[in-house]
């Protein structure tokens, strides 16, 4: 049976991977980091629960040793999102959001890369529509987001040598509890704001909250995400990328060919009350 790691298994989009793979025959090293999350993984079939902080650098190193000689796959997928503007946005927020999205997915890929050498495995980072399209209020996000594509560019043509393929996925808004959340979490950023940055962004802020209620009913079905994993670690010519909808494809070529004045004051418009 094929092998792959997925990380950040415990919920929304890791889980549906999870779910899906071990549908499909495959021995999913599925790792979480509650008691919970881990129990219920434990229930589905050829899914090994592994116990993992994602920040967790000793832990990550000890990895390997939990995991078979020749892994398949890895799909990175353990992440988090760290709304607000930028002016207010605390700096050790920000660091936690770099160090989740981009340093660990890059920490977990080197210490699985000599067993995924072995297997002639695949690499899988799981991306967003954010990593190339920046919107206010979420820079941090978006900045994880650009780093992890580069990040994978790079390591895409370094590994050209092994035939290894790195592949991004790149999602837009996808209905899972993280979305389901998204307006809680909105007002929990807002109630940490300073009184002067509420006063400064306050319009801002109920114009962006309008527009995450919008895109949340228009979230799509983890299905599209699924699909796309598992065309990147099955296919025998797996995409560089996987945009996975119509509006996000037409939404990028918009955004590239469009001068960034008039991007700018778009994006301004429809996150302004």
């Amino acid at each position: 049976m094929p092998s792959v790691l997925v990380t950040g298994a415990g919920r929304g989009i890791g889980l549906a991977i999870t779910e899906h793979m071990s549908k499909r025959g495959w021995n999913v090293y599925a790792t979480a980091r509650s008691d919970s999350a881990l129990h219920r993984l434990d229930r589905l079939p050829h899914v090994h629960p592994v116990a993992l902080d994602i920040t967790d650098r000793s832990a990550i190193a000890a990895l390997p040793d939990r995991l078979p000689a020749e892994l398949d796959g890895v799909v990175n997928n353990a992440g988090i999102i760290v709304n607000g503007p930028v002016e207010g946005l605390s700096l050790d927020d920000l660091t936690e959001q770099l160090n989740v999205n981009v340093i660990s997915q890059i920490a977990v890929t080197q210490a699985v890369l000599p067993a995924i050498r072995a297997a002639r495995g695949r690499v899988v980072f799981m991306s967003s529509v954010s990593g190339f399209i920046t919107t206010p209020g979420t820079g941090a996000y978006n900045a994880s987001k650009y780093a992890i594509e580069s990040l994978a560019d790079a390591l895409r043509i370094e590994l050209r040598p092994w035939r290894i393929p790195v592949s991004l996925i790149e999602p837009g808004p996808i209905r899972t509890d993280m979305w389901a959340d998204v307006l809680a979490d909105h007002d929990r950023m807002t109630d940490h704001l300073s009184d002067e940055h509420r006063r400064l962004y306050a319009s801002h802020l109920a114009g962006t909250r309008k527009l995450l209620g919008r895109m949340q009913k228009l979230a799509a079905d983890p299905e599209r995400v699924t699909k796309a994993v598992d065309h990147a670690l099955t296919s025998r010519r797996p995409k560089r990328r996987y945009l996975l909808d119509v509006a996000s494809r037409a939404q990028k070529a918009v955004f590239a060919m469009t001068p960034t004045s008039v991007n700018d004051a778009i994006l301004a418009a429809v996150t302004t009350s």
